[in-house]
């Protein structure tokens, strides 16, 4: 599934590429998505100007000069690519096409569990009502997230994935995070300390931008509009791994099912 750094990735390349282009024209194929444009939204669509391109959590947001998102989420194989108008042709799996003058948006969705919908300025508030905090862009209050912890005493593996406290945080981001600050999946939140709390938000924001410098993971389907592969997978520390070597020793990796997710951890390094 794509997780915040990929859909950072895509953001940033389709903002350079949209932002103040006019739609021309927009088709969806007649297969459903989760969450689907209904009729009434491909008039309201064709002839609007795109201000600009953002994200929140995993979610692409694109801003209309009509006071309007599209609302975009990758789901579990989603991604869009970009193609000059001479070089798009359409391939099986494209569900949403924008138009423009000289080039296409293509929506494209294998198991189609992806969301492409529209919201006005009060649905997008009420929306993302019971989203949390961002670790790439926010700066996270240490006490509120500590207060979080106390009150839950679930695994911090769970609470990581836990889009009311913290947004975009996916599965594999999470693997790794928990092995860069050495702390065990499987401990419970409230038996966390301050300092732990810090080094886990450290290595959640170090890992997530270490993948987006190298352009997200590219395990499945993910790749970016223009169909770059991105190279983070080749940096996984435990995620898939069976074994990690850690100051010249090899330490075995433990795969463990945690709320229907893979867990990988080494049971030996983190405590």
């Amino acid at each position: 599934m794509p997780e915040l750094p990929e859909v950072e990735t895509t953001i940033r390349y389709l903002g350079k590429k949209v932002n103040g282009k006019k739609i021309v024209s927009i088709k969806k194929s007649n297969k459903r998505l989760r969450k689907n444009l209904n009729l009434d939204d491909f008039n309201s669509i064709k002839g609007k100007r795109i201000i600009e391109v953002k994200r929140f959590a995993k979610y692409i947001l694109v801003k209309l000069n009509s006071q309007s998102f599209l609302i975009i989420h990758l789901g579990m194989s989603g991604r869009l690519k970009f193609y000059l108008k001479e070089n798009y042709q359409k391939e099986k799996h494209d569900h949403v096409v924008l138009e423009f003058d000289k080039f296409y948006v293509v929506f494209n969705d294998p198991r189609r569990f992806g969301m492409f919908f529209k919201l006005n300025n009060k649905e997008l508030k009420s929306f993302f009502n019971n989203y949390g905090q961002d670790l790439l862009v926010d700066k996270i209050n240490i006490s509120e997230i500590s207060n979080k912890f106390k009150k839950k005493s679930v695994s911090i593996k769970q609470a990581l994935l836990d889009q009311s406290i913290f947004v975009g945080l996916g599965n594999i981001y999470a693997n790794e995070a928990l092995f860069h600050c050495r702390l065990s999946p499987l401990r419970l939140t409230n038996s966390l300390n301050r300092e732990e709390i810090f080094k886990l938000i450290k290595s959640c924001r170090y890992v997530l931008k270490l993948s987006l410098k190298n352009g997200g993971s590219s395990i499945n389907d993910y790749k970016s509009p223009d169909g770059t592969l991105g190279s983070f997978q080749n940096m996984f520390e435990v995620y898939q791994k069976s074994e990690v070597i850690f100051k010249k020793q090899s330490f075995s990796i433990k795969k463990i099912i945690q709320s229907g997710r893979s867990t990988f951890f080494s049971p030996t390094l983190q405590k």
